[in-house]
């Protein structure tokens, strides 16, 4: 219940009102790496997609690229029914992950959805090159023709100043 208040207070207070209630404790450092390979692995061979349960609430260090790009259907229809699973009311919430953000790890480059509060401020506060942690949850992943997609929403996320 509390990655689905984390969710909703990301998604309707902004990043800013996040810093005072923010369940900041349930996030546990992970790399990308690990949280799409232990996504990957809840995918069985007969599932067209796998909407998860455990959101694998992680807080990640990338650096910030500054690109962006429109979701596409595919993802973004993922992203609706995660949303519709949780409760139909809260399937507007969706809305809120319009774009991905291209963010490295490493060497390894990741496009991930992250939501209109929080890169509202990205203009103003970021530049490319910028280290951040990123809060991001695991909802899941679907077949494409890629192989599996798995999808992890940035919920919330700070520059390393």
């Amino acid at each position: 219940m509390q990655v689905i208040r984390a969710i909703t207070i990301s998604g309707l207070l902004g990043a800013t009102a996040l810093a005072q209630g923010f369940p900041w404790e349930i996030f546990k450092p992970r790399t990308l790496k690990e949280v799409i390979s232990i996504t990957t692995k809840a995918v069985r061979p007969d599932d067209s997609m796998f909407l998860a349960e455990n959101q694998l609430e992680s807080k990640v260090a990338v650096v910030f690229t500054g690109k962006s790009r429109p979701i596409t259907e595919a993802r973004k229809t993922f992203i609706g029914e995660w949303f519709g699973m949780l409760r139909s009311d809260q399937k507007e919430l969706a809305g809120l992950y319009d774009r991905e953000y291209l963010y490295k790890e490493g060497d390894a480059e990741y496009w991930l959805p992250t939501s209109k509060p929080i890169t509202k401020y990205f203009d103003k506060e970021l530049k490319s090159g910028d280290k951040m942690d990123l809060y991001l949850i695991s909802i899941g992943a679907y077949r494409s023709d890629g192989g599996i997609d798995c999808v992890l929403l940035v919920d919330c996320s700070f520059a390393d100043f």
